[in-house]
Order: structure tokens, then C-alpha cells, then sequence
């Protein structure tokens, strides 16, 4: 069993695909096939089943992944220890955008003074995030607690932080002089909301931002998926946004204080990893925690 071969098994489980998977390592698909048969004669046992034109891991296969991925960082770690000039590490972190608004700087202020480890990241939905995590193309994912409920044994989780949904309004919004007003009426005036979660990626319709009163309906009269853009429209005193702490204090915005304790909810935040992972990793995730 061969290193090069786990790696090119990982990325064939990935890609499903020979023909997806040769392009990926820019090779062919045969040399890959190849590749995937040496592995499987070691093993002794057939690692996919083939449905349609794609290959699917099956339960041989599903076993392995998790263990190639850590024979894999293993063999990158001791090389990195052994070999000298080997000592530079690119860190992939896969999370969505609204994710990295705030933590690619926690990260990054873990790794400023560690020169030969830098970060790569990677805009990916949380399920995608962590299915690039499980077949070892990235190193780290970020997502929200609802991620994490039928997570494997594998998966080592490190807590971030959290992060506060609110109803967000600019300095000049009508609403800003108002210390008490009712709910309904708030909903009354034009929401800015996306309709593409955030966070999961899912095309779930207009609103789908976290909104915790769906049978009180909005007036959602524009729809962005770019969060710039959307704080852009709420800075401007135009639209109403339920937002992330984090945004509304980066972006300068008010938060509305009448906002009720069941809209103003509190999400925890993780960063996932493999067990066992690199010593330069281990190291990463205790000074984080």
C-alpha cells in the first residue's frame, strides 16, 4: 500500500469519477485506474461500486477514507520533520463567506508569528465544507452547530465562538429614533433577505436568512445573496436585515433593541479537523482553544 495511491484514492472518492479525477491530478484515467487497482490488490477488497458512469465508495471504501486521509498526514508530518526545506505548510480552511467574514482573522492572528505555516481559504457551503474535510482535500472546516449533529467519530471539534442573528438597521433609518415598537409593525417596512442560505447554500426561497417568526411575514423587497451588498442597502438607511453581530458591529449598523429574545438567537460556532491530524495542526487547534 502506497502513499501516492491513498492520495489519488482520496481524490477519486471525491470526484467520483476516474475521468474527473484525472483531470484533477492532471493525469489520465487509466494511470489512475491503475493506481486504484494496486490499492485494492494490496487491500484485497474492492473499494467502489460503480453506479451509472460514476464510482461510489462502498463499504470498504467508506471504512478506508477516514484512515487514508490520517496515514496520508501522517506521511506529509513526518517529512516535514525529517526533510530539510520541507518546512512550509499551506493550512486549507473551507467554510462560506459569511463564516470567514469573521474567523479568517481569529485564524490568522493564531498563525502571524508561525512563518512557515500560511492559510489557504476556501469559499465552500458547510456540507461541502465538510465532505472536503472527510476526503482529506482540506485541513480545516468552519460551521455552525447545526452541522454537527451526525458528524463521524473521526472529526475532532474545536469551539470558535458564536455568533448572534439580529434585526439590523443604519444610523438613518426611519426606525432609529423608535425606543419600543411592536414586531409587527417592524416587519412592515422593506427587508433586504437573501434567498440562498448563508450558511448551507440551500436555494430555500426569499428569506431564508435565519428569519425565527415565519408565520410573521416580511416585506422583502430586495433580494441579495452578497452580504456586501445587502449591508450596503441596511447602512444606507433603505432596508431592514437580519444580520450576524459580527456584521453589524464591522459595518457600523444598529441593532434593534426591541428586538424579542426568540429573533435575537445564538448560534455556536466550530472548527472541525481529523483525528489523529499533523503535530503543526494539533499545535494550531490548542493555541485556538
Amino acid at each position: 500500500m502506497e502513499i501516492a495511491d491513498l492520495r489519488k484514492f482520496l481524490v477519486i472518492a471525491q470526484q467520483q469519477s476516474l475521468q474527473k479525477a484525472a483531470q484533477r491530478l492532471n493525469t489520465s484515467p487509466s494511470a489512475l485506474s491503475k493506481s486504484l487497482k494496486r490499492l485494492e490488490n494490496s487491500l484485497e477488497v474492492k473499494l467502489f461500486d460503480r453506479v451509472g458512469k460514476s464510482l461510489r465508495l462502498n463499504e470498504q471504501g467508506l471504512s478506508l477514507q477516514p484512515r487514508a486521509v490520517a496515514l496520508v498526514n501522517l506521511a506529509d508530518d513526518t517529512k516535514t520533520h525529517i526533510k530539510p526545506g520541507s518546512r512550509a505548510i499551506s493550512c486549507v480552511v473551507a467554510a462560506s463567506s459569511i463564516l470567514q467574514f469573521k474567523w479568517a482573522s481569529v485564524l490568522a492572528r493564531h498563525t502571524l508569528h508561525t512563518e512557515h505555516l500560511s492559510l489557504v481559504f476556501d469559499t465552500q457551503y458547510e456540507s461541502d465544507a465538510v465532505n472536503k474535510l472527510l476526503a482529506g482535500e482540506v485541513d480545516l472546516a468552519i460551521v455552525t452547530g447545526e452541522v454537527i449533529k451526525e458528524l463521524p467519530n473521526e472529526v475532532r471539534l474545536t469551539q470558535l465562538g458564536t455568533l448572534t442573528m439580529q434585526i439590523a438597521m443604519g444610523h438613518t433609518h426611519p426606525l432609529r429614533p423608535h425606543k419600543k415598537i411592536n414586531l409587527t409593525e417592524v416587519v412592515k417596512f422593506p427587508f433586504a433577505a437573501p434567498d440562498t442560505s448563508p450558511f448551507c447554500g440551500e436555494q430555500s426561497g426569499v428569506g431564508c436568512d435565519g428569519w425565527q417568526v415565519p408565520k410573521l411575514a416580511r416585506h422583502i423587497k430586495w433580494v441579495v445573496n452578497d452580504y456586501a451588498v445587502l449591508s450596503q442597502l441596511v447602512k444606507s438607511g433603505l432596508a431592514l436585515a437580519y444580520l450576524p453581530d459580527y456584521i453589524v458591529r464591522e459595518w457600523q449598523l444598529v441593532a434593534l433593541s426591541t428586538c424579542p429574545d426568540n429573533l435575537a438567537y445564538t448560534e455556536q460556532v466550530y472548527l472541525l479537523s481529523l483525528k489523529p491530524a499533523p503535530t503543526w495542526l494539533n499545535q494550531l487547534l490548542e493555541d485556538i482553544s
